[in-house]
């Protein structure tokens, strides 16, 4: 017996500060959805505010000013550790693809 599809419904309206991650639906939503579900892996909704705070941190102690998109890694990589689904002897990479530079604007 073949397993149903995995899809992922449109999230209309959606809002954050993170253009990169504000889209309506994922093309790749059924290869996405089923490497999440084969590597027992995870998917985690961030807030703005914490986006923003981790940009500050990383500017402070890495001189680096991400995209929202990239700083919101770091919000679910702490977040992760805190629900030691992740814990700290585990080599993590976050990828930073943009530049806050772009997002000026948006700074509180």
């Amino acid at each position: 017996m073949k397993p149903a599809p995995l899809f992922c419904d449109f999230w209309l309206n959606a809002q954050t500060l993170a253009s990169g991650l504000r889209v309506p639906k994922s093309f790749a939503d059924e290869l996405i959805l089923k490497d999440l579900h084969v590597s027992n892996g995870i998917a985690m909704a961030v807030s703005d505010t914490d986006i923003q705070a981790a940009q500050r941190k990383l500017c402070r102690m890495e001189g680096i000013f991400p995209a929202p998109e990239g700083a919101a890694t770091l919000v679910a990589l702490e977040k992760l550790l805190g629900l030691n689904w992740i814990h700290p002897e585990e080599r993590i990479v976050l990828f930073n693809t943009g530049t806050g530079l772009k997002y000026l604007d948006q700074l509180d």
